[in-house]
């Protein structure tokens, strides 16, 4: 599979439109064009950790991608993980996900909710820390929006 995909960058405040190519089935080769040429390649099990490789190599000069990919509260199911990690979802601190939190990995979002793959993993460990506590499983908000989220339909592709 070879795929181009068009990502906005935020570079020195400024946002440009560049290009990610996709390439691959099983490990994924994502390459990331500026106008002036290639600016980061990198491979991964899923483009989602692809994508983290390619973002931890840019941060230090100062290139932010504003993808759904990039956000701090976002993450893959193991399910999304195998088939590509096309697909990630919006974490909640006090909500369970469901299939209305699910955007596309390469989906556009605004630089304010984008964060650097330290952030992003610090939200994760707070998640599953938070996921944990005995005090969701009581609380009828939890339920309610559990059983209410698997009738919406997932996010459109941005892509």
């Amino acid at each position: 599979m070879n795929e181009d995909i068009p990502v906005y960058v935020q570079l020195g405040g400024e946002e440009a439109e560049w290009k990610m190519s996709v390439e691959g089935e099983g490990p994924w080769r994502l390459r990331l064009e500026s106008p002036d040429g290639v600016e980061s390649t990198a491979n991964g099990d899923n483009v989602f950790e692809a994508l983290r490789s390619i973002r931890a190599e840019l941060a230090p000069k100062g290139v932010t991608i504003c993808c759904n990919g990039a956000r701090v509260d976002v993450r893959p199911s193991g399910l999304s993980k195998s088939h590509g990690g096309w697909m990630v979802y919006i974490l909640h601190m006090r909500l369970p996900s469901t299939t209305r939190d699910l955007v596309p990995t390469f989906g556009r979002c605004p630089a304010r909710l984008v964060g650097s793959v330290e952030e992003q993993d610090a939200y994760w460990e707070r998640h599953l820390k938070n996921r944990r506590n005995w005090i969701n499983y009581i609380n009828p908000a939890w339920w309610i929006y559990f059983f209410l989220g698997f009738w919406a339909k997932p996010r459109k592709r941005q892509w």
